[in-house]
């Protein structure tokens, strides 16, 4: 069985080897060393990846009690190599993970919240936890979690023999189905629970710990943090957003957030003034419409080309158009695409579903409805006004034969 090197020591990086077995698996190979420096994935921590002499290690697994490294090319069986590990992958890992100990530690310690699940990306690392937490216990959380952090405790790891042994201890979070030796990895003063990572030394090489984020989730509580350079990098990169914004807004960085606020209201306010404004510019366009409506029969057609409206514009226009007995035809034409409207009126005979088949093969396009409106959409920008002109003379033969 291969010695587990970063066991003894998490910090070790390179050590010589022998090569006990070399399996082909596809374009790779699978091999065993009788030690290693390499921590296969488990735990919620991806492996190391490093190299083996002149091979590439990009996996490493626990297969059977062994540990199986995933190279790129054959390494002779009986020969010793040298291995060294990605130590700033290593680190990454265990700055992560270690300050994901204290996190729940803390919520723990707090509020009773368990954690029931922990996944540790290249950029990313969550925890779920099994009740809801408000901002609040976030905050609170994170803070005792840093103030362990900054007293540089000692972390150790200890192996236990038997079950029982392990059963006495003041565990936060007991694994099941582990197999004796027991690995405990304790953090002094702070937390105790199975793991068979590699952590930091000493809670200070952490760095710091930031709960970016949280939502709900399975009726608990999944949060998204950072520790040591991850949160540097997170720190740095939103300390360099917020001075963009502020040079923007020609003000300090701590007025940022309000300048943003008032750019926000002031958008609102003008958004409302706009809608209030289109809806009066709708009457009148109406009015004007109606008044050039063509006959037919009993009823009215209205069918106008206009420009640059949206779809919800050209809705309410096409709306405020439709009087009693009319139905109205609206096209608006965009940069690249058409947008249309068919609506109808009160004492209207006919479902705008029956003629849409119609319009949409005028156009080109594609769209749908029933009732009193239905709307559409085309790419074929061009010849417009003549399919306007074929579907306002359709559209008056269909009603002049109606009774």
């Amino acid at each position: 069985m291969t010695k587990r090197l970063y066991d003894l020591d998490s910090h070790q990086t390179e050590a010589e080897s022998r090569v006990v077995s070399c399996v082909a698996a596809g374009d790779a190979y699978d091999v065993v060393l009788d030690q290693t420096v390499f921590f296969p994935e488990g735990g919620g921590q991806p492996s190391d990846t490093g190299t083996l002499g002149d091979a590439f290690v990009s996996h490493v697994r626990e297969e059977g009690g062994e540990v199986i490294h995933r190279v790129d090319r054959a390494l002779a069986v009986g020969t010793v190599v040298p291995g060294r590990i990605d130590w700033a992958r290593r680190f990454d890992f265990m700055q992560q993970h270690t300050g994901e100990h204290l996190l729940s530690f803390s919520f723990y310690e707090l509020f009773s919240a368990s954690n029931v699940g922990f996944h540790l990306a290249l950029d990313y690392a969550t925890i779920d936890f099994d009740k809801p937490v408000s901002h609040e216990q976030i905050v609170e959380a994170e803070q005792l979690a840093n103030r362990f952090v900054w007293k540089n405790l000692p972390v150790h790891a200890t192996f236990y023999e038997n079950e029982a042994d392990v059963a006495a201890l003041p565990l936060r979070k007991h694994a099941e189905g582990l197999v004796p030796p027991i690995r405990i990895v304790g953090i002094e003063g702070a937390d105790l629970c199975t793991c068979c990572a590699p952590h930091c030394d000493k809670t200070c090489e952490i760095g710091s710990i930031f709960v970016a984020d949280a939502s709900s989730y399975k009726g608990g509580t999944r949060i998204t943090f950072f520790c040591g350079e991850r949160a540097l990098k997170l720190h740095r990169a939103q300390h360099d957003d917020l001075d963009v914004i502020a040079r923007r807004f020609s003000c300090q960085r701590e007025a940022a957030v309000g300048a943003v606020k008032k750019l926000s209201d002031d958008y609102g306010a003008l958004k409302k003034s706009e809608r209030e404004l289109a809806r009066s510019l709708n009457g009148y366009m109406a009015t004007e419409f109606l008044a050039s409506a063509a006959k037919a029969g009993k009823y009215r057609v209205v069918a106008q080309l206009v420009s640059g409206l949206d779809a919800a514009r050209l809705k309410d226009l096409a709306q405020a158009a439709s009087a009693e007995k009319t139905i109205t035809l609206l096209i608006s034409t965009g940069d690249d695409r058409l947008s249309y409207v068919l609506s109808t009126g009160a004492g209207f005979p006919l479902d705008v579903s029956e003629l849409m088949p119609a319009i949409n093969a005028g156009l080109g396009g594609k769209g749908g409805g029933r009732g009193t409106l239905a709307q559409g959409t085309s790419s074929a920008t061009t010849g417009t006004a003549e399919a306007l002109e074929q579907l306002r003379s359709y559209l008056i033969k269909r009603l002049s034969d109606l009774k």
